[in-house]
């Protein structure tokens, strides 16, 4: 076998020096420390790639670089600040948004919303200054605390009660039957987001549907926890759909199939209903929902279009989807017998906790 070329000698047979190209030494240090791949010499040997070019697009790499601020150093960029209309203009926006929520929500939610319409930028450094404006407008009493919620911080620790009579009380308010037990399927939603979590679980969780969070790609050890529920509902005689809601871009599709997959070859989990509720691209045209470029990576080489984040659906679009993919599994006559059932379940325990002394 011949021995491979050194990527110097690869450079020179390219044409890539300093004598005959300004660029040639850039493009073959950036080759050296792997900024580019090596195959960009063999490219540009054999014209598939234009020299040129290729030193423009490493020049434009490298000034972007330099205009990123390192954290914690003073930027050079004076930034500019809105004005109070512009300030006020965005608090109108958030105030009637929220008006709309019967749930909490949680603030990358609403930063989305306002995104869509177009009252801030879709940018982190928009998000961080939402954040800031957010907790001046609670302060001042502009925005209530109460309108959302932090699914990332909650606390450990047993629940505990006073006596018997108020642990027999709160079993009596926490008391759900499970009505899918005579139902002939078993449902699950997921989200890609925590920031639509509490949205969907309200309108699921009267159904007994659970909600669970992919925080984008699930984990293996999610996924491993999901094929054993998923298993156990089919040993039951259980048919089981799983209702997925993601972004419609290419990471945002690559989950849902991803996990598809994940459950079938690695955990053996076969005949399931794994169904992408949203988004869509027909609800994408329905809703009139905004669209961003994609993002650049190894997902969106090939993709075409705009993408469309989750959160900028509106809870009642979100709320409509997850009542009509569950109640199209419910035997109504045997869901109503069933809930028959547990009211008068409940009615026991609540004769029990008022008969203690």
């Amino acid at each position: 076998m011949s021995a491979q070329p050194s990527i110097t000698e690869s450079a020179k047979a390219a044409g890539v020096t300093v004598e005959t190209y300004a660029d040639g030494k850039a493009i073959l240090a950036a080759v050296k420390d792997g900024r580019l791949p090596a195959s960009v010499l063999t490219e540009i040997r054999s014209g598939e790639k234009d020299i040129e070019e290729v030193a423009e697009g490493l020049r434009a790499a490298t000034a972007m670089k330099a205009r990123r601020t390192p954290i914690n150093r003073t930027s050079p960029v004076k930034r500019r600040r809105r004005c109070k209309p512009a300030v006020e203009s965005v608090l109108r926006a958030a105030q009637k948004i929220l008006k709309g929520y019967e749930d909490r929500v949680t603030i990358r939610h609403l930063f989305y919303r306002l995104v869509g319409v177009q009252a801030i930028a879709k940018t982190e450094r928009e998000y961080q200054n939402l954040c800031a404006l957010l907790a001046k407008w609670r302060r001042s009493g502009d925005i209530a605390y109460t309108d959302f919620i932090d699914g990332t911080r909650f606390y450990y620790g047993p629940t505990l009660f006073n006596d018997a009579q108020a642990a027999l009380e709160n079993t009596v308010e926490c008391y759900r039957k499970n009505l899918w037990a005579t139902q002939p399927h078993y449902a699950e939603i997921w989200v890609e987001k925590d920031a639509i979590s509490s949205i969907v679980a309200a309108e699921a969780g009267p159904f007994g549907v659970r909600t669970f969070v992919c925080r984008g790609f699930p984990s293996i050890t999610a996924l491993h926890d999901a094929a054993q529920t998923f298993i156990e509902a089919q040993q039951a005689g259980k048919e089981v759909h799983l209702f997925y809601f993601g972004d419609h871009d290419p990471s945002g599709l690559c989950i849902d199939r991803s996990a598809a997959r994940a459950l079938e070859h690695e955990f053996g989990v076969t005949g399931i209903d794994f169904q992408r509720v949203a988004v869509t691209p027909e609800q994408i045209e329905e809703l009139n929902l905004p669209t961003r470029p994609a993002k650049a990576s190894t997902h969106g080489l090939d993709w075409e279009g705009g993408c469309v984040e989750i959160d900028t659906m509106t809870p009642t679009a979100l709320h409509d989807l997850v009542n009509h993919v569950i109640t199209s599994l419910i035997d109504v006559h045997q869901w109503q017998m069933s809930q028959k059932i547990e009211q008068a379940e409940q009615e026991t325990l609540r004769q029990v906790a008022a008969a203690l002394p």
